[in-house]
């Protein structure tokens, strides 16, 4: 019972860090005051920095101590975690389409 309690917590934790990143990246760039060409390079920027973040947390997170259970059961967080990323990459496409078209609106009132 106690090696599935920490496994939830695990799994919330990893997905709650995620779900936090992609929030707090989204309200950024909503709130960003660049446009163009320099909000497409922070955003590309931020996503890199925001995928090896991710990228080195799960390495730690599988190093860290959960042995035997933990171990064979990391493949099934690791696609949990890339599925979320994929999804959190299709929310930010999205907003950078959304920002894209906000950008070129405001260009043409201009």
């Amino acid at each position: 019972m106690k090696k599935k309690s920490q496994k939830r917590a695990t799994r919330i934790g990893v997905c709650s860090a995620l779900a936090g990143g992609a929030v707090g990246f989204a309200l950024g760039m909503l709130f960003a005051p660049k446009r163009g060409p320099d909000a497409r390079r922070r955003v590309a920027y931020q996503l890199e920095q925001f995928t090896a973040q991710a990228e080195g947390f799960l390495r730690r997170l599988l190093r860290s101590g959960v042995e035997s259970e933990g171990r064979r059961n990391s493949d099934a967080v690791v696609e949990d975690a890339e599925a979320r990323a994929d999804h959190i990459r299709n929310d930010i496409d999205a907003l950078m389409e959304r920002l894209r078209q906000a950008s070129q609106e405001v260009d043409q009132t201009d």
